[in-house]
């Protein structure tokens, strides 16, 4: 099949090209927009069971003027002493002044003497939005209150911010739109520098950048039309993570094929014979990586969050079409190109001295040496992943300049955390709520540890429901009021009322669900990526004990990977915790792209092994011919990925150190020296029960176009 395609792509390079153009004209002119699909609102990604869903509905019914986004506009002095009785009356009067100018997207701004903290330092004036945080009204509104109330406030000593799940989303959201950007600046530098220096050309340093570019633009499209025929919707970071993971696999897969491009050069082929001849051997290599990285991100379709299974569209998508474009567009390019993809140098002569040469005869001769080193080094890391914490704080994730993090520091400093987003009890009976029952469930709530207070119960316009609001003593996000709500405080609720329909909801009752089904999520995406991954590469590699080293060797990448995450950001940084989807993403990013260097390695391993040569020999030859591309593919996808150390989101920094990690484990240390180790220690069975023979390349090379011997093409391969 790659032979065919390799025939077709070099034989008719313009047609293909041609036919690429038109095609990715389509998609933009006709395709929507992905923003329109896209939310950050965590309640869009929650199955209907889940209690604090079942709550917001009850909300909805009976107390739509409240059950919608709300916030805080935190009011104090610039110079932080406390508020005067003038000041106290002109942050009352601006809650009146919001109010009387119909804000369209808001409901209500309400203040009353209650809205002073016991310090008189901080005035917390409720804003309640119509709709939930992500709809556009709301993300609209939020700008056009704290304009509005920074012009209330000229000329008096008074500044006030705007905190809560509607204005922490909007922060976020502008937060991952300069992500995206430093995203893009970073990897276009890293590929330019990288690619250059390696093969010394600017063609090849810019045209990656430029292909990439077209097909990251085609995902988009393609991405929206999918949302759009299946009715979903993506998450906010979908676009931050889609830039890194095109420009990483997307450069990976160019530079496989410009290496084997290049060596057939050097060995004096010509250049229409060498890129048919490299896109049928490479084309092999990368279908089966994409397939790989496709198979793992499909498990995530099994994910019951929505914030998870619905990266997988984008994610296959992008990895799918990069596939079709690396088989295509790329060796039609190369064609064209000819002699000149190497300009001014040319592809040069085989390096007299490489790393890899010695490195090789070392894994062929002492392979106990370097796999038990590897093995115990792994291991060492592995075990600091075992002190693993997660955090939920998108608040805390977020850079320290953002308004509402600074908003929720001048409160949290005066008035409990809690107050940022009280959580919601919801009691639904058949007839009027008994008042006896609700007092109940008040007293019972203002007992339960972590429960700052308890506010008075609010009734329906019917009756038939009531809401009672219970400020934590500690932030809605932390963990420890996670623990509050998920235990006692939904314990007490429940058992206080048990003849009436009681739900807990509220920001922190919604991430209470998604930590409990994020758990579930994990245990089952883990082992159905591993079999996917595993069938794959049984299939490539037609052997059962080949996959399962190499399964078991990514297995413990990751492990590593993660321990060393804990040490960075645990130990080392003082962070709390490690943001909650970070292994469940970096997991299938190791699992599925780093398994491409070893299926590079394993498959010219088998290649050399059929060839004749013994388990040694067959070793010392992959690591001396491929080990200096996945080193330098392994550091080009690393880098790419580390640029997301630069966002100043905690989240997408672990992600973006995580994969950096775990790629350059797999580059530099799986893939060229403890894979080929497993495979001289095992020696034969390694491969079992493939049987040894020589393949058909012959047969399929006496089918692939020999171009013209031109002088030019001459001139090129002595260069």
């Amino acid at each position: 099949m790659f032979a065919f395609i390799a025939r077709v792509v070099v034989g008719h390079p313009w047609r293909v090209i041609a036919g690429w153009i038109v095609v990715a004209l389509a998609i933009v002119i006709f395709s929507p927009n992905l923003e329109d699909h896209t939310t950050g609102n965590q309640q869009n990604f929650l199955p209907t069971s889940f209690e604090s869903i079942k709550a917001q509905n009850i909300g909805n019914e009976y107390f739509p003027a409240t059950a919608g986004a709300t916030g805080s506009l935190v009011v104090s002095r610039t110079d932080g002493a406390p508020m005067s009785p003038d000041d106290q009356q002109a942050a009352l009067n601006l809650a009146t002044t919001l109010q009387n100018e119909k804000i369209p997207g808001v409901v209500s701004v309400l203040g009353s003497p209650q809205s002073f903290s016991p310090d008189g330092k901080v005035a917390a004036l409720q804003v309640s939005f119509a709709g939930q945080p992500g709809d556009d009204a709301v993300d609209d509104a939020v700008p056009l209150v704290r304009d509005d109330a920074d012009k209330a406030l000229e000329g008096t000593d008074l500044q006030a911010g705007l905190t809560g799940n509607a204005a922490i989303l909007v922060d976020s959201n502008t937060a991952y739109d300069n992500a995206e950007n430093v995203i893009t600046i970073a990897t276009v530098i890293v590929i330019l520098l990288t690619l250059g220096l390696v093969f010394r050309s600017p063609i090849i340093a810019i045209l990656p950048i430029v292909i990439i570019g077209l097909v990251f633009t085609a995902v988009q499209g393609v991405t929206a039309m999918a949302a759009g025929l299946f009715d979903f919707e993506v998450s906010t970071s979908l676009d931050a993570i889609l830039v890194v993971v095109l420009f990483g696999v997307g450069t990976d897969y160019i530079v496989f094929l410009l290496f084997r491009y290049r060596e057939e050069l050097r060995q004096g082929d010509n250049p229409t014979h060498a890129i048919a001849l490299s896109t049928r051997v490479v084309g092999r290599v990368v279908a089966s990586s994409a397939l790989t990285v496709i198979g793992a991100f499909s498990a995530l379709f099994l994910a019951k969050l929505g914030s998870l299974s619905s990266l997988a569209p984008g994610l296959i998508i992008a990895v799918a079409l990069m596939l079709i474009t690396a088989l295509t567009l790329i060796p039609a390019i190369f064609t064209v190109l000819g002699k000149h993809l190497f300009w001014p140098l040319g592809p040069g002569n085989e390096p007299k001295r490489s790393p890899f040469g010695p490195i090789g005869r070392f894994v062929g001769r002492r392979p106990a040496v370097v796999v038990t080193t590897i093995i115990g080094g792994l291991i060492v890391l592995a075990v600091f992943s075992s002190g693993y914490k997660a955090t939920y704080d998108t608040l805390e994730e977020m850079p320290s300049d953002t308004p509402s993090q600074q908003a929720f520091n001048t409160l949290s400093d005066s008035l409990p955390p809690g107050a940022l987003s009280p959580t919601q009890v919801y009691v639904k009976t058949p007839g009027p709520v008994p008042a006896d029952e609700l007092t109940t469930l008040t007293t019972n709530l203002s007992k339960v540890p972590g429960v700052a207070s308890v506010q008075p119960p609010k009734l329906s316009t019917d009756g038939t429901a009531a809401l009672v609001n219970v400020i934590l003593t500690e932030g809605p996000y932390t963990t420890d009021a996670l623990d509050t709500v998920e235990g006692p405080v939904r314990d007490t609720a429940h058992s206080s009322i048990p003849d009436a329909e009681v739900e807990v909801g509220g920001q922190t009752s919604t991430l209470v669900d998604v930590r409990s089904q994020l758990g579930s999520d994990t245990r089952l995406v883990f082992p159905v990526a591993f079999v996917i991954v595993g069938l794959i590469l049984g299939l490539l590699l037609m052997s059962l004990l080949a996959p399962l080293n190499l399964l078991v060797c990514v297995g413990l990448t990751f492990a590593a990977t993660l321990g060393a995450l804990v040490i960075v950001f645990l130990h080392g940084g003082g962070l709390v915790g490690i943001d909650f989807s970070t292994p469940i993403v970096l997991y299938l990013f190791v699992i599925a792209i780093g398994t491409d260097y070893n299926i590079l390695l394993a498959e010219r391993l088998r290649e050399e092994f059929q060839n004749g040569h013994s388990p040694q020999k067959a070793a010392e030859i992959a690591i001396a011919n491929d080990g200096p591309t996945v080193a330098a593919s392994g550091t080009i996808l690393a880098l790419t990925f580390a640029s997301l150390v630069l966002t100043g989101l905690d989240n997408l920094r672990e992600l973006g150190a995580g994969v950096a990690i775990g790629v350059l484990l797999a580059s530099l240390v799986m893939a060229p020296m403890l894979v080929p180790g497993l495979s001289v220690l095992q020696r034969s069975a390694f491969w079992w029960p493939a049987n040894k023979a020589k393949p058909a390349g012959p047969e399929e090379d006496a089918e692939l176009p020999d171009g013209p011997t031109s002088p030019d093409d001459s001139s090129l391969v002595k260069s």
